[in-house]
């Protein structure tokens, strides 16, 4: 009796230490800004080959140009386009670039069932009168929003430096007056430590945590990043004086289970050896979160 008991503490105390073990399964993908590098490859379908070998689980969209080869080439090697950075203006004069509502119909269509399309907003009209831009831009938002919910897909605002949308405090409010279930927010850790510092970012997750759609991770340094250039805010994962697992830990403890982006923008280097680092990256963080208790 005294040998059974013993086996079935043992045997409970195992299944404990496995349950209290914290899983995080987030998908981890790449941004579309990885041209830059060394020796990427130039064809679509051998880029996503490369970040299929290394391990990711796929690669952002740019908008309707390469939508259809692009989502052709994934679906080829096994991978997905878990979101799709598409510019969107609104008011009398639209910026170049910048997709009809025809366009992004037609993509959200096109779309992955659970994937999200973010929108950086740019607007000359109403960039410095937000307070009628936002009600104008919500009434947008929200027939996208209903269009998108027959899809299964997300929106989302994309915060970004000098456009019309640059912090999460504006993200959240265009989110509340969209006031639907499939829009929220996106947070891109480069625009956020430029934009408005690094001070009070749990904090910030927390409140944007029930409208979070999205998030892009990158290395960076710490201190005064409202003053830092981008070749210091955006570098390797792993790489700089900035706390990115700290930022990542914030995220899954407050429950975040949306896709994670690798921010690559600008970033030097030979294109396997930094991916291929900033993913070995990724899985320490996972392992690191899995120990904690």
């Amino acid at each position: 009796m005294k040998l059974k008991s013993l086996v079935i503490i043992a045997l409970l105390s195992i299944s404990f230490f496995v349950s209290a073990k914290k899983k995080v399964d987030n998908v981890f993908y790449v941004q579309n800004t990885i041209d830059g590098f060394k020796h990427i490859p130039r064809q679509k379908l051998e880029k996503v080959k490369l970040l299929k070998n290394i391990g990711f689980d796929g690669l952002e969209g740019a908008g309707l140009a390469d939508f259809y080869e692009l989502k052709s080439d994934l679906v080829q090697v096994g991978l997905h386009m878990p979101t799709n950075y598409v510019p969107l203006s609104f008011g009398s004069k639209l910026s170049k670039g910048s997709a009809s509502l025809s366009e992004i119909k037609e993509m959200i269509k096109g779309a992955e069932k659970g994937s999200v399309v973010y929108f950086n907003v740019q607007s000359d009209d109403y960039k410095n009168n937000k307070d009628a831009g936002d009600k104008l831009l919500s009434v947008i938002l929200q027939d996208l929003s209903d269009y998108a919910s027959n899809y299964g897909v997300k929106l989302g605002v994309y915060p970004h430096l000098s456009l019309y949308c640059e912090t999460l405090e504006h993200s959240l409010k265009l989110a509340k007056l969209v006031s639907r279930n499939n829009f929220g927010c996106v947070i891109n850790l480069c625009h956020l430590l430029k934009v408005e510092g690094s001070e009070g970012i749990e904090q910030k997750i927390m409140t944007l945590m029930p409208y979070l759609t999205a998030v892009n991770i990158c290395g960076a340094d710490g201190g005064n990043t409202q003053q830092l250039g981008w070749d210091r805010l955006i570098q390797p994962l792993g790489e700089g004086s900035f706390d990115t697992y700290n930022f990542v830990r914030a995220l899954w403890d407050a429950g975040y289970k949306g896709p994670v982006g690798l921010q690559c923008y600008n970033l030097k280097g030979e294109a396997t050896q930094v991916l291929k680092g900033s993913f070995q990256t990724w899985q320490e963080y996972k392992k690191r979160y899995s120990k904690q208790k």
